[in-house]
């Protein structure tokens, strides 16, 4: 990246910042107050920040930040469902760039997206190599912040995927569960912690209900919930993560009993 690409990225990213937190504000109020009128006016901000957007994106070193951005503001903020929709709006309109190698396909927003949620997911991010770094003694504290700040984009970053595979452009089936399996065999082979536990439950929470409406996913949720009982029954499962994991359970009981009684009671349409 030139200095000069960097300079345009980092105007761009500030404007960005500028107008995200413009729209947010205003959603959030809108949403609080039920205001037609602070509604049209968070449209408004909508429209200004996909504009900015759309058009300042003009190389993908500047997507790759602005996407970074994006990323990063989800993943801390409890407006998870709007950064995702957000970012649907961002894939329709925004064009793809030429590949920066040979052979190795454009450079597209969903490209970059769902890399820099996976290297969250992995541990591969500056923030996760920055803790890797920090050995020194007197950075004891500053590394047990920064380990809190991880663990909550890592639930955030859980919370962003899941709320992008429910806009069913973004995020497909397998990927998703993939990273239950994941989740599952960490929790699995080190013994459940208490953040693995709430990382498996809340983005099952998240991503359960759209897979049930596939009755072809019926033996993979049952193979998952299988599992997930098993750690239940851990013994060195804390009570209050037990009483999550059996909650997680007891909802797939259901799903899974109303799932079947429908697909015995519906009949082919063959018109």
């Amino acid at each position: 990246m030139t200095e000069k690409t960097m300079e345009d990225a980092k105007l761009v990213c500030s404007r960005s910042t500028v107008l995200l937190q413009d729209w947010i504000t205003f959603k959030a109020l809108a949403l609080e107050e039920k205001s037609c009128i602070t509604n049209q006016i968070a449209e408004e901000k909508y429209g200004r920040l996909m504009s900015h957007l759309i058009s300042s994106c003009t190389t993908s070193d500047i997507l790759k930040r602005v996407t970074s951005l994006i990323v990063d503001k989800a993943v801390l903020e409890t407006f998870c469902p709007m950064y995702a929709q957000l970012c649907c709006d961002i894939h329709d309109k925004m064009p793809s760039f030429p590949p920066s190698e040979p052979m190795t396909g454009e450079i597209s927003f969903r490209k970059v997206l769902l890399n820099t949620c996976q290297n969250v997911f992995e541990g591969t991010d500056e923030l996760s190599e920055e803790i890797r770094n920090m050995n020194a003694l007197d950075q004891k504290a500053e590394r047990e912040d920064k380990v809190k700040l991880s663990n909550l984009r890592t639930l955030g970053n859980l919370r962003l995927v899941g709320e992008l595979f429910l806009t069913r452009k973004l995020m497909i089936e397998n990927i998703v569960f993939n990273i239950v399996q994941k989740l599952l065999e960490d929790a699995e082979k080190m013994g459940p912690s208490e953040g693995q536990i709430v990382a498996i439950c809340l983005f099952l929470n998240t991503v359960s209900k759209k897979l049930y409406e596939s009755r072809l996913n019926s033996k993979q949720m049952n193979e998952i919930f299988r599992r997930l009982e098993n750690l239940s029954n851990h013994p060195q499962l804390v009570i209050s993560m037990r009483f999550m994991v059996q909650n997680m359970i007891h909802l797939h009981s259901k799903c899974y009993s109303r799932t079947t009684r429908v697909s015995r009671t519906c009949k082919v349409k063959w018109k």
